[in-house]
């Protein structure tokens, strides 16, 4: 058993507001692959840029868990 983090709802959020990714990624300074990496679960947000994205798509403190934090598990 692992767990992931599900972004869907994350990435629904940036297509929304930004249009797609590359876009939101520019903002943020990072390449669309960077970003992708870490809306896959590839590699983790950090703190500092969960606070960045979440000034960015406008998303309260309250909020962040539901954004960054959603918890998948998964059966090998």
């Amino acid at each position: 058993m692992f767990v992931i983090f599900n972004h869907e709802k994350l990435e629904q959020r940036i297509n929304a507001m930004y249009g797609n990714i590359e876009a939101f990624g520019k903002l943020m300074g990072m390449t669309k692959q960077r970003i992708n990496s870490k809306l896959k679960s590839a590699t983790d947000f950090t703190q500092s840029e969960i606070e960045k994205a979440a000034e960015l798509l406008d998303i309260k403190p309250e909020e962040i868990p539901e954004y960054f934090f959603d918890v998948e598990v998964c059966r090998p």
